[in-house]
């Protein structure tokens, strides 16, 4: 019976939806989405993806439903230095809402707001649409990308990440069940496939390693923007889980011993 119990709390526990392991999906035209696993317990990488958001991001993106003070504070940034540093308004306040310049003129087909974009989209998707950014010169900015093909905005960060276009590559030819076909000799064959992005070295002020993790940053911060209380919460569900299990132990031999009395 204790077993039971024990098993049925370790099962719960397991079923509970994992938002991190249901990422991934498609991402258009790029594939399937580059897996995503935010860290929010890393200050330091969060306080760099509110800095990136800040000189990149705010003048068109706003975070509508955060507040300056409750940002500065879950990031652990002194709000002297958070203010004189990050908020371009003088006259904003620990409880004014994040609210994009563009946005406050109520500018039609204004650029979205961000704050729950990691939720909406996953992070996964975030991070991968950031990086799929390519050059196109018959779009309007001159830049397309593979995660969201003709999509109104311009590389902002392509300084950075440096100059990226499509390409081709050979690729196996599948069979039908799914194995590589092969020659008479046991060679693969392949077939030109096109539509891979392909990245120029030294382009730009970032590496791709490095510019993968200035994007996962940026992303990791915009996952917490979208839940800042999520790290609270996974941690508190840990001794949650525990307090269940105990508590399941504790009450089988509780009736283990009321059982006594019935034979």
């Amino acid at each position: 019976m204790i077993k039971s119990l024990i098993i049925i709390s370790f099962l719960s526990f397991s079923l509970v939806p994992d938002v991190n392991s249901a990422e991934g999906g498609p991402c258009k035209d790029y594939g399937d989405c580059d897996q995503f696993k935010p860290d929010l317990n890393n200050m330091a990488s969060l306080q760099r993806g509110v800095g990136t958001f800040m000189k990149y991001c705010y003048s068109c993106h706003s975070l509508k439903y955060s507040r300056w003070g409750r940002v500065a504070n879950d990031l652990q940034i002194p709000e002297d230095i958070f203010f004189e540093y990050l908020v371009p308004d003088q006259n904003a306040g620990p409880f004014d809402l994040m609210v994009a310049p563009i946005h406050e003129l109520e500018i039609d087909n204004a650029p979205p707001d961000l704050t729950l974009v990691a939720r909406k989209r996953t992070s996964s998707w975030v991070y991968t649409y950031l990086r799929a950014f390519y050059d196109d010169s018959s779009t309007t900015y001159g830049s397309n990308n593979l995660v969201y093909p003709g999509v109104n905005m311009p590389n902002i960060l392509a300084p950075i990440q440096g100059n990226q276009k499509l390409g081709c590559k050979e690729v196996p030819v599948l069979a039908k069940n799914g194995g590589e076909k092969r020659d008479e000799f046991g060679n693969t064959i392949t077939k030109e496939k096109c539509g891979y992005l392909k990245h120029q070295d030294g382009s730009g002020l970032l590496n791709v390693e490095e510019f993968d993790e200035f994007i996962y940053d940026l992303t990791n911060f915009l996952t917490y923007v979208g839940e800042p209380s999520r790290a609270e919460r996974e941690r508190m569900g840990v001794y949650a889980i525990i307090f269940f299990i105990i508590f399941t132990f504790l009450s089988a031999l509780l009736y283990r011993e009321y059982q006594k009395d019935y034979h």
